[in-house]
């Protein structure tokens, strides 16, 4: 299975994948069990037992073993709930620690937009500056690897928890690359690995020193570090779906067998593309944070969220040929966005990694944040946007919102 986000739409799959200390006023922050949470965990259980029962009658036929949610509605704390098995006969724990896979993508984002907004680098650079190998490195400037416009060619997964990042990216320089910088848009976890790189050669200072001092610790989010380099609440393994085709998305249109997900290399080997580990609700928190203003500065923000063309034209393509309604619009220098129906916009990330798949959402119309967490990769019929348009409208209903 690979870190990238993976859209099903119909009987289509389309690979395409989905901070300096925090200002403002500080956000809400995931607490232990609450009259709030149990009042939540009632009003959803029957909407994540049809969730999860989803993908049965649909192209996989498989049921998502476990689901984690989390959810805050304006200035209202964050609440949380779960359904299912986080491993084999084990109940899963609202407060559960998953391998959020490209989700780690943000943290990433956000840190080389601060690294800008500091003038420690400029999204201008040419990757030259840090890579004389790149290939066409004195084309390809940090913004398209923020944008997936480099170009360049994606890494070897094989080589990913067998060789350190700098040595997955002096292979990916050894291969042609695909399109000429700036001119299409393809998901590449290898210019997220760059984007790490670049950041801790940039700012002196390892990766994880950075992403822990200017987001894990000003946020407070306990549950949340870098598998491989920092320590926290052990994550789940999940589990995988397996049939005679292969495994996850190979399984499409037939009957797969739910079996236990054993640790993957995947999980330290990806790093600054999709190392983190995290709990539901501090993705809660920290997703309304970001695309709340409360991470980098309002010129920083619109980049991570205004979609480039040749994302927007690869999605519109995508949807076109598949004939279903689009849902994902494109991407910015970071963050995804998504039009629900019923609910509007909202701006994100997805991430799939052995055992999970999951998704962290703001939706700004009805200040809602939302997390979706899954025990198992691909979940559901959608695992690009994994449970975010069935499950959306239920969570506002939940925490007295729109209905």
């Amino acid at each position: 299975m690979r870190l990238t986000r993976v859209i099903a739409v119909a009987s289509a799959l389309v690979l395409a994948g989905t901070l300096a200390a925090c200002t403002a006023a500080a956000p809400p922050t995931p607490t232990a069990e609450t009259d709030a949470d149990a009042v939540f965990a009632d009003r959803m259980a029957a909407a994540l037992l049809q969730w999860r029962a989803s993908p049965s009658t649909g192209p996989f036929a498989y049921t998502i073993p476990g689901t984690a949610l989390a959810a805050s509605l304006g200035d209202g704390a964050v609440v949380a709930t779960a359904s299912g098995e986080g491993d084999p006969g084990v109940a899963l724990d609202p407060a559960a620690t998953f391998h959020i896979g490209s989700m780690t993508k943000l943290f990433t984002a956000a840190l080389v937009h601060q690294l800008d907004q500091e003038g420690t680098l400029s999204l201008g650079d040419t990757i030259d500056r840090w890579f004389p190998a790149a290939p066409g490195g004195d084309q390809i400037t940090v913004r398209m690897l923020l944008q997936h416009e480099s170009g360049l060619a994606e890494l070897d997964f094989r080589l990913v928890g067998n060789a350190t990042p700098q040595d997955i990216i002096d292979q990916v320089f050894t291969q042609p690359p695909v399109f000429a910088p700036g001119t299409g848009y393809e998901y590449l976890n290898a210019g997220y690995i760059m984007l790490g790189r670049i950041a801790e050669l940039a700012a002196e200072t390892p990766f994880e020193e950075l992403v822990r001092s200017r987001f894990i610790e000003p946020l407070g989010l306990t549950s949340t570090y870098l598998d491989g380099e920092a320590t926290g609440p052990e994550a789940v393994n999940g589990f995988r779906l397996v049939c005679t085709a292969g495994e996850g998305a190979d399984c499409l249109k037939q009957f797969g067998t739910i079996e236990p997900q054993n640790p993957s290399p995947q999980w330290p080997g990806a790093w600054s593309a999709g190392s983190m580990v995290s709990s539901a609700a501090d993705q809660a928190v920290w997703i309304r944070a970001l695309v709340g203003g409360d991470v980098v500065d309002a010129e920083h923000l619109d980049e991570m969220l205004s979609l480039t063309p040749n994302s927007e034209e690869f999605y519109a393509a995508t949807y076109d040929a598949s004939g279903v309604p689009r849902v994902q619009l494109g991407e910015g220098a970071g963050l995804a966005t998504w039009e629900i129906p019923g609910v509007g916009i909202c701006h994100g990330h997805a991430g799939a990694i052995p055992g999970s798949n999951g998704i962290a959402a703001y939706c700004p119309d009805p200040d809602l944040a939302i997390v979706i967490l899954n025990t198992i990769e691909p979940a559901g019929l959608t695992p690009g946007y994994p449970g975010l348009t069935p499950l959306t409208g239920g969570v506002l209903w939940a925490l007295g919102g729109m209905s």
